[in-house]
């Protein structure tokens, strides 16, 4: 099995007056949409592509309990219906934990998953952004890699 730490990564603006190749980045990582979410590998394919949309994306390592809160409330089927047991069963998992922690644990990419989105819609964030939108995390706003992540997701769930 594969130990590699997977990055969950929200987008927090829009795209207008956004360059083309910005915009076909976020489009590459499912992230069509304000506050939708999805979960990639740290490596550096993708790390690439985090940096070219880093002013208009937030991202940092996952845990399994975040994870599975996004599988469980905000996760859906390619129908649009929830995320529950039959679901991994369907996908060759024996239960849902089983599913999700093989998602977190890198053995399988979210894009493997034949019956489940490759994007999670969250909500905005309950109590609103505590830093600004429009800095990076490391000039006291949220956008690019940020250590707060989880709190910001769980929010946001």
């Amino acid at each position: 099995m594969v130990e590699m730490a997977q990055l969950v990564v929200v987008r927090v603006r829009g795209t207008v007056n956004t360059r083309y190749d910005v915009r076909k980045t976020l489009e590459l990582l499912k992230l069509r949409r304000l506050y939708s979410a999805t979960i990639v590998p740290k490596d550096s394919y993708y790390l690439g592509m985090l940096n070219l949309a880093k002013d208009h994306i937030t991202w940092g390592e996952i845990d399994f309990e975040t994870a599975k809160r996004l599988f469980v409330e905000r996760g859906r089927t390619v129908e649009g219906k929830r995320v529950d047991e039959s679901v991994a069963k369907a996908e060759g998992f024996e239960d849902l934990d089983r599913m999700i922690s093989s998602v977190v644990d890198g053995a399988t990419k979210l894009n493997q998953l034949k019956k489940v989105k490759q994007y999670f819609n969250l909500s905005p964030p309950k109590g609103g952004f505590k830093r600004s939108t429009k800095k990076p995390f490391n000039a006291g706003g949220v956008l690019g890699e940020n250590r707060q992540i989880i709190s910001l997701v769980s929010r946001m769930i």
